[in-house]
């Protein structure tokens, strides 16, 4: 591309006023389960409830080799970071704003190493197939009950193009991926309606704790999990919890095991369950102070106020609140 700065692209200026998280099963397993991701294409059968199953073909591109061979909570945050740009109304994305809009923090000085990080994502991404057939689902739900004869999702996770280019915004050389269509993973969680989305101001919390990757992960979570207490979404609970075992599913769930840590008894685990209760606390008391929620308090083992029992989570308090 020529130097001559009135032959550059400019950058459109991003600009959005909510955030977009998937909530689906679907998305869940892909980045609980730890799946391998291969050439050969990896069938899988998720159980919706215990009438339906949907079923979910996944695969890379061949002679690629990703840069790990599974689906992670950071590459899933990336998808959802990506998705809240496209309903911006934005069809190109950038590493950068995709840091900016994980954090919630726009005028964040975005590190080499983020961007990096970022951009392994998203190359990865780009090379992993779904194919979601859901006419079962749709069969059941109230509003399409018995009117789909065939209904399959198809495309990449992420399905972008990929350009080099400099940009009039600052005058360096950049990687801007182009958005060839939806992604076939929210085409699907917006027809049934399992698409979280919140202010995007309540993700800017650099002034309670620095936007680590882990941070980000950790407040991602805890912001969707109120965010679906506040709405009642159907949830008998208004908990937010480290973990908890799910009877239905035979499985454990909670912040833990849905980010991937692994409890035990060493002194490493109990120092890093002190910061990640730390992040929890701090984004629900930037949720209250911006009036996200009422209140919180914790809660203990067994129901008790013994300090001495561990904390197991967080009940929120709210009443009617406009998200």
């Amino acid at each position: 591309m020529s130097d001559d700065n009135n032959e550059m692209e400019k950058l459109p200026v991003l600009n959005f006023d909510r955030q977009y998280m998937s909530n689906t099963k679907i998305s869940r397993i892909l980045s609980t389960k730890q799946i391998q991701i291969e050439e050969m294409v990896s069938e899988l059968k998720i159980p919706i409830n215990d009438k339906i199953i949907n079923l979910v073909d996944i695969w890379r591109d061949k002679n690629i080799t990703l840069s790990c061979d599974n689906i992670t909570q950071f590459d899933m945050a990336v998808m959802d970071a990506a998705y809240t740009i496209m309903c911006a109304g934005q069809m190109i994305l950038t590493a950068e704003w995709i840091a900016k809009v994980l954090s919630g923090n726009l005028d964040q000085k975005v590190t080499p190493l983020k961007i990096a990080a970022i951009r392994k994502s998203i190359d990865k991404l780009r090379s992993i197939h779904i194919k979601i057939d859901c006419k079962d689902e749709l069969n059941f739900r109230r509003d399409t009950k018995g009117k789909v004869k065939k209904f399959v999702y198809e495309s990449y996770l992420l399905p972008l193009d990929k350009i080099d280019a400099k940009y009039e915004a600052n005058g360096k050389e950049i990687i801007a991926y182009p958005v060839l269509s939806k992604p076939a993973l929210y085409r699907y969680a917006e027809i049934v309606h399992q698409i979280v989305d919140v202010p995007a101001s309540l993700l800017d919390t650099h002034q309670e704790f620095r936007d680590t990757d882990e941070a980000i992960l950790i407040k991602r979570y805890v912001i969707k999990r109120v965010a679906q207490i506040v709405r009642k979404n159907n949830l008998s609970s208004n908990k937010i919890s480290f973990i908890w075992y799910d009877k239905d599913v035979e499985e454990e769930r909670g912040i833990f095991p849905e980010l991937g840590y692994i409890p035990n008894n060493t002194d490493v685990w109990r120092d890093k369950k002190r910061k990640i209760n730390k992040i929890v606390k701090m984004t629900l008391q930037s949720l209250k102070e911006k009036g996200a929620i009422d209140d919180f308090e914790e809660y203990r083992k067994n129901g008790t106020n013994n300090p001495a029992s561990p904390i197991m989570g967080y009940k929120i308090f709210c009443q009617k609140h406009d998200w």
